[in-house]
């Protein structure tokens, strides 16, 4: 006793101390995880930011550059001619330099527009609507500037322009962002969207450059990514916009770097970076790393437990091993007289399948035997009058060959019609051990020769939709399944509203190679509370010496287990001829296979 609380305290200060250990070490782990990836986050942002920073004051030096150098080649009077030139200068530098889109206007001294490169739109005075042009007007000195005008967000740099020591005007040079974010997502692999502030949007709407705009914000940069669109669509915009540095969402490191000019916000840049191209290796290793010291920590502890438990256990063992042989022993012994009881219930079970056939072939014969005095009744009385007829005749003295030859012929065909009913009978009652080949049509019409005089004598109508099928399958077991739902539907009409039409619908067609027959009838349905009882044996609505409970029983034996098929019953609501009925439907479906050679 003292040896297994020993080895249950043993295995329980393993589990305890493990536990506690994997539950620590997991959260440290997971929290240094986190901070490192923080900081790799926080320095990659930082560096972004700043190379940002650095690409705009870069381009925008740039553009005054540019600008400076083209001053000193134009010469006021010869503006008209130098159009051309600066359009070629325009084309030379989107080949040949990061400069693909730039602008240029030449800007009389009067503030007057003589020339745009973008436009055909020429002399209309811009002192009027620009202060920047004006003060320029008035120092005549060099100006740079970023700026957000009709067309876009663009770099702006004027240059005055002089002839003979005398200012005659200003050349103004335009330069756009999309190089820096087409050189960003070349060099540092990120997907960037220049974001103007919506305060702008109004006066960009009509000529903007990009013409991309994403909730009435106007996006700067022309080569901005399809995808990276979409999803700022399907995202809270305005949340992204206020990030502070950075944010880590769905797959993206999203960082938000201001685009600000004397103290005013212009647009947001946003980088979108993916987090499977930032390198965590060394994250990565020190995770592993730490869970893989875990691990060892715990097999150490456990190899240390064991080997202290592994005396005590020993000599335990030893009984245990006995013990073991012992109930070996004694579960064999079990098995084998589990084996019999089941042996002896399979035995029991068949038996008394078998009785449940025979009783339902009993019940059925009992039927058909009805059914054969009924079939019968007809022929025979016809055949009795015409004998009668005959003898009469012939002992009165009127009987003529004409006559006798009539008469002789409506008795051979009432003796052929009784021949062909007992083998209708004879074939009910023969059982099949083996599938047979047989039409649907031929198949129907002999079902209908055995009720047919039972259920006319109830006026019961039956209506039948056959379809021309061959069917493959046990034809006297499938015929009685079909003789017992008849039988049981007639039953349930004979109880109903005497007022009612009595209606028995009959389809049989194939599908997805089944056979599929649909029984309905107009007797009103079945109980909803008895419904799914109905194909246990024994269970019967009907007194005892009108049902014994086993014709339904024996059709799904029938249909499941020896066909392989299936049948359901439900209750149906159906029109004909402009009246509802409601009623019961069994829907049978057997396996069409083919007769193999």
């Amino acid at each position: 006793m003292k040896k297994n609380i020993y080895r249950v305290t043993t295995i329980l200060t393993f589990i305890v101390i493990s536990i506690l250990a994997i539950m620590m070490t997991s959260n440290y782990i997971l929290k240094k995880e986190k901070e490192l990836l923080d900081k790799k986050y926080i320095n990659y942002t930082s560096n972004l930011q700043d190379k940002i920073q650095s690409l705009i004051l870069r381009k925008k030096n740039a553009t005054v550059a540019l600008s400076i150098t083209l001053a000193n080649n134009i010469e006021m009077s010869n503006v008209l001619t130098e159009k051309e030139k600066l359009k070629d200068l325009s084309l030379l530098l989107r080949k040949e330099t990061d400069f693909k889109n730039v602008w240029f206007q030449i800007v009389d001294k009067n503030g007057i527009s003589l020339y745009r490169t973008w436009s055909d739109k020429t002399n209309d005075n811009l002192s009027k609507i620009r202060k920047d042009l004006n003060n320029m007007l008035k120092h005549r000195s060099a100006k740079s500037s970023i700026s957000v005008g009709s067309y876009d967000m663009t770099f702006k740099a004027m240059i005055p322009l002089f002839q003979d020591g005398e200012f005659t005007g200003v050349l103004e040079s335009i330069t756009h962002f999309n190089s820096i974010s087409r050189g960003l997502r070349k060099s540092d692999k990120i997907e960037p969207v220049i974001i103007v502030d919506k305060k702008y949007t109004k006066q960009l709407k009509k000529n903007a450059f990009t013409k991309i705009f994403l909730k009435d914000h106007y996006v700067a940069n022309l080569s901005v990514n399809k995808k990276t669109i979409e999803y700022l669509n399907q995202n809270d915009l305005d949340t992204l916009l206020n990030i502070k540095s950075f944010l880590v969402k769905d797959e993206y490191l999203i960082i938000n770097s201001p685009v600000v000019y004397n103290n005013e916000k212009l647009a947001n840049f946003l980088s979108f970076k993916k987090l499977s191209e930032i390198d965590t290796t060394y994250i990565s290793e020190y995770k592993q790393n730490a869970f893989s010291y875990l691990g060892l920590f715990i097999v150490l502890l456990g190899l240390i437990l064991f080997i202290i438990s592994y005396y005590l256990y020993s000599r335990e063992l030893k009984k245990l091993y006995s013990q073991l042989n012992a109930n070996q022993k004694e579960l064999y012994k079990l098995n084998n007289s589990l084996q019999q009881t089941v042996d002896d219930e399979v035995s029991k079970n068949y038996e008394k399948n078998k009785i449940l056939f025979q009783q339902s072939k009993m019940a059925a014969m009992g039927e058909m035997i009805g059914n054969i005095a009924h079939q019968w009744r007809q022929p025979l009385s016809l055949i009795t009058t015409v004998a009668s007829g005959i003898k009469m005749k012939k002992e009165m003295g009127i009987f003529n060959e004409s006559e006798y030859e009539e008469s002789m012929d409506t008795i051979i065909n009432s003796a052929q019609y009784l021949s062909t009913t007992i083998d209708d009978f004879r074939n009910f009652f023969s059982p099949t051990k083996s599938k047979s080949l047989f039409n649907s049509k031929v198949f129907i019409k002999k079902v209908f020769n055995l009720v047919s005089t039972e259920f006319r004598n109830k006026n019961i109508e039956i209506i039948s939709d056959i379809k021309d099928v061959n069917i493959y399958t046990y034809e006297n077991e499938l015929l009685q399944v079909l003789i017992n739902i008849l039988n049981n539907s007639r039953d349930e009409l004979l109880q109903s509203d005497k007022n009612e039409k009595r209606l028995i619908f009959i389809n049989l067609y194939e599908r997805n190679n089944n056979v599929v027959i649909d029984f309905k009838d107009s007797a009103g349905g079945i109980d909803e509370n008895i419904i799914d009882r109905i194909f246990e044996p024994y269970f019967t609505t009907k007194h005892q010496s009108q049902g014994t409970g086993i014709g339904l029983f024996m059709s799904e034996e029938i249909i499941c287990k020896h066909m392989d098929g299936k049948i359901e019953v439900s209750n149906e609501k159906f029109d004909y001829e402009n009246q509802r009925y409601y009623g019961a439907m069994f829907s049978l479906s057997i396996p069409n296979e083919r007769e193999t050679t």
